[in-house]
């Protein structure tokens, strides 16, 4: 018989499938005793009946559809009425629905019975699970990554966290099929968007439980694939496109978005039917393999009919049948029947004929099989088989074979319809006597059809491009057919590449060529075998104008005396032999550009000018510029403030919380000077008026931010500040800056979530709430490394009414979070809106470009280091600082030469 899987696992029987005559259920000899596997780790967890559903709840399940679940879902105690987003088709029983998105089907608590009682049983069985779960003391290990997973490879055992969970990396389980994970979690269980838990040397979903006792609950992010059972006192979200290789428990409710989820292997197996005659009288006979006991009703001739309980792991049987056809089924859909309808016959003088399992179920053809175990009082048995598609009421019959003697027969039927369910019984036909065997099924399955992926363009160079794909899957062919089509984007035709035949998985690619700067083009790997078509995801690339060269402004180093060092890196030459690179610089508020000497470089690196005349006090900013062949680009406008040396330091910042009557003024001691102490405070006054009122001192021995909250201010009026500071007698004043204190519909600006954070750039957005009655306004946004001091500016854009407006963040690192923030501009009124942040995340895949990332955050972090040890020889920084920086230094040298090292032997 061929084995066919399934989500249960189905046990063959021995091949005695039929009324038989008595003995012909004894146990098979020299068969191999079963292998014994060593296990690591915790006992498995006990599901009981939840095992029968991909999805059990009980306050609700929901789906944005299309969602895609394997097996049954279930709610209880709730009504069928929580079920959203899955458009249910009750049956006719009323025992269940169907739905497009659940490949079994759908049950609720105020279905039919024997469906409420059921799911009563699925949800306790549920809830004892989650307690033997959580129950596993003591763990075998605690709080590992400190409740951030990232990288991690997890061995079998008990894992403990007393907080909640972040998974915001690929993490492995690496152990054997048999292996058990228990992952106990206080709080809740978050995983990052694109995460994948990598399942190594054998390790089962089903064998990996996660247990998530509080918190907001469990969240599995957009792109995620995750594996495991999931027990949850409270809500599952499974957001777009995510994929849980596992089931979902919630003692509240669970919600998909477009998600995947397969269900688990609860190892139930069909019942074992088995037949004899016993004194002339028949008997039926149903062994229960599995831990849940089950009802079984056997029905038959003459009104016959009578229910037994099959307890776990044990049998009942029928006895004292009249000759006659049975049937038989269960109360549990999710536990079958190796045989559902067989024949009893035990008068000698009849034959008996026994129906054996189909072989050969391959294409479009199928043999059957059986046996004629008797003759009776006949010299001559006529025996052949009937047969159907299940459904159907009419039966086929094959041609007649005439045996003189006992033994096997078989007959091979044709025209077989992938996907669909045979049923076949064999028959033996004597002087009109006419006995059948049991009825038996053939399940035709789909053959496997090949899957291919689509993966991400490369040599996107001048006009052509190299298409990737792999090829995951032959299926059930030998060879097949690859290729990709490929199109510029908002155009109807696809162009083919030229087809290739593989007739093993791997990867391919193809060139393409003809493509125009500036457009965008998607692609998809195609696979082809006898008519077969699968396609891979539809993924796009861009052919960038020609190569222009990419230049960075990077921070000041040694502003000392009058003096002070310029840095900038050349990203990328484009397609030039030789740039020139320079910088511009002037005093922050003036007009005209001071000019360094141009150095010519051959190839991307770093580069640097030192600059003189500079003011004790002043602020100056400046930027990388590269040329060639006419084409100019500059680098990011950078800033630094010129330093009386020895003396102390003080900066006036933006006013914020300005609401109400009341404002915070923020200031920054940059540096103590020569003095151990400082007091500083705050003057501010209305706009015009002659005498400054301060803020109580607040005593600093250290570095940093300091506020004060101020009050009494009037709607519509403006306000100047500055930062002051005294230190031994000596009083020290930051830059005066203003705000305007605005009434609710008068000018006032919005900082909205960052968008399109891709490459080294972002998109940051905002919008203009009030014009405060100005003809127009000026709108940017500022923003930085968070942690870091120097905000940088972007481009500026006007507005004359209302609404949304953006503008682009460069040069970004991955793996660095920045902060930013809206600006509002009219005149000499400034107002911000809230600082918002986001993270460049690292980048799929290494052309180099996280390589040289690393390698510019290292040199940064190195001359950072190298400028606090000055500082730190001249008192102006303190230890702490000082191993601060040296930390960082460290830390950034470690990732480059770790990441150098790997990048080295990737390629």
């Amino acid at each position: 018989m061929e084995y066919n899987p399934t989500r249960r696992t189905v046990l063959a029987s021995s091949g005695l499938l039929t009324a038989g005559l008595a003995g012909i259920g004894a146990a098979q000899e020299g068969e191999d005793p079963p292998i014994q596997i060593q296990q690591d780790g915790p006992a498995p967890v006990d599901l009981g009946t939840a095992c029968d559903f991909s999805i059990l709840a009980k306050s609700g399940i929901s789906s944005v559809p299309n969602s895609d679940v394997a097996g049954d879902i279930g709610v209880s105690p709730i009504a069928s009425t929580a079920i959203t987003g899955f458009d249910l088709t009750l049956d006719a029983t009323g025992v269940f629905a169907t739905s497009t998105q659940v490949g079994g089907r759908v049950y609720a608590a105020d279905y039919s019975e024997p469906t409420p009682s059921r799911l009563t049983t699925a949800v306790s069985d549920m809830e004892t699970a989650f307690t033997d779960a959580y129950g596993r003391i003591p763990p075998d290990f605690t709080n590992v990554g400190g409740g951030n997973l990232d990288g991690e490879t997890l061995t079998p055992g008990v894992y403990n966290w007393d907080t909640g969970l972040s998974i915001d990396g690929d993490i492995t389980l690496d152990g054997g099929p048999d292996d058990i994970w228990i992952f106990q979690v206080a709080g809740g269980l978050s995983v990052a968007s694109g995460v994948t838990v990598n399942l190594e040397g054998g390790a089962q979903a089903e064998n990996i439980v996660w247990v998530v006792a509080g918190g907001p609950g469990v969240e599995i992010g957009t792109d995620a694939n995750f594996a495991g059972v999931v027990l949850a006192q409270t809500a599952i979200n499974v957001l777009t496109d995510a994929t849980v290789d596992g089931c979902l428990y919630a003692q509240t409710a669970v919600n998909l978005q477009m998600a995947t989820v397969t269900g688990c292997d609860c190892d139930l197996v069909d019942l074992q039917v088995d037949s004899a005659c016993e004194d002339e009288e028949g008997e039926i006979t149903v062994s229960n393999p599995n831990s849940v006991s089950v009802m079984v009703t056997v029905t038959g001739p003459d009104a016959y009919e009578e229910t037994m309980e099959v307890p776990a792991g044990g049998s009942a049987t029928w006895g004292n049948l009249a000759d006659g056809t049975y049937s038989l089924e269960t109360d549990n859909i999710a536990i079958g029947l190796d045989i559902t309808t067989l024949d009893i016959s035990c008068d000698s003088a009849i034959p008996d004929v026994v129906t054996t399992p189909a072989t050969e179920v391959n294409g479009s053809t199928a043999t059957l099989n059986g046996e004629l175990t008797d003759l009776g009082d006949f010299d001559t048995v006529d025996v052949f088989f009937e047969w159907r598609e299940l459904g159907e009421e009419e039966w086929n019959t094959t041609a007649p074979q005439t045996l003189d003697a006992s033994g096997d027969f078989d007959d091979e039927i044709a025209g077989l319809e992938p996907g669909n369910t045979y049923e076949f019984r064999a028959i033996g036909l004597a002087n009109g006597e006419r006995v059948e065997g049991a009825t038996l099924r053939i399940i035709k399955t789909v053959p496997g059809v090949p899957e291919v992926i689509t993966e991400p363009a490369t040599e996107v160079n001048g006009s052509t491009a190299t298409l990737n794909g792999e090829l995951l899957d032959l299926g059930d062919y030998d060879t097949v057919d690859v290729f990709f089509e490929w199109r510029e984007l908002g155009t109807e035709e696809w162009t083919a590449t030229e087809t290739q035949t593989l007739d093993a998985p791997g990867d391919f690619s193809d060139g393409i060529e003809g493509l125009e700067p500036g457009g965008t083009y998607e692609f998809r790997a195609v696979v082809v075998a006898n008519g077969t078509r699968e396609e891979g995801a539809i993924i796009s690339f861009t052919k960038d104008e020609p190569g222009a060269p990419i230049v960075e402004t990077q921070v000041a180093t040694e502003v000392n005396g009058s003096t002070a060092t310029l840095n900038g890196e050349l990203i990328d030459i484009g397609d030039f032999d030789t740039v020139d690179v320079f910088f511009e610089w002037r005093e922050l508020g003036e007009e005209e550009w001071n000019t360094t000497t141009p150095q010519t470089l051959d190839a991307p690196g770093d580069f640097s000018d030192e600059i003189s005349g500079l003011e004790p006090g002043n602020t100056y900013v400046f930027r990388a510029v590269v040329v060639a062949n006419g084409t100019r680009e500059e680098g990011t406008i950078v800033s630094f403030t010129k330093v009386e040396a020895g003396v102390p330091n003080v900066e006036t910042e933006p006013a914020t919380e300005i609401n109400g009557s009341t404002a915070t003024l923020n200031g920054e001691l940059i540096d103590l000077g020569d003095f151990d102490t400082a007091d500083v405070f705050f003057e501010w006054r209305e706009l015009g008026a002659d005498e400054w009122i301060t803020t109580e001192f607040q005593t600093l021995d250290e570095p940093g931010n300091f506020s004060a909250g101020i009050e009494g201010l009037e709607l519509g009026s403006t306000y100047e500040f500055r930062a002051a500071m005294v230190a031994n007698d000596e009083r020290f004043l930051g830059t005066t800056l203003s705000f305007t204190k605005l009434s609710p519909d008068e000018l006032d600006v919005e900082t909205k979530p960052a968008t399109e954070v891709n490459g080294s750039t972002a998109t940051l957005n905002g919008e203009l709430l009030e014009l405060e009655g100005a003809a127009e306004v000026t709108v940017y946004f500022l923003y930085r490394v968070k942690g870091t001091e120097v905000w940088t500016f972007t481009d500026e854009t006007v507005l004359t009414g209302p609404g949304p407006f953006n503008a682009t963040a460069m040069n970004l690192e991955t793996g660095t979070t920045y902060e930013f923030r809206a600006v509002a501009q009219v005149g000499a009124t400034v107002v911000y809106g809230d600082i918002l942040e986001f993270t460049k995340a690292p980048e799929n895949g290494d052309d180099g470009k996280n390589k040289k990332k690393l390698k510019r955050k290292y040199k940064r972090a190195k001359r950072e280091y190298e400028e606090y040890k000055k500082k730190y020889e001249k008192g102006k920084v303190n230890k702490k600082q000082l191993k601060k920086k040296k930390h960082a230094y460290e830390r950034a040298k470690r990732e480059y030469e770790e990441y150098k090292q790997k990048y080295k032997h990737a390629s």
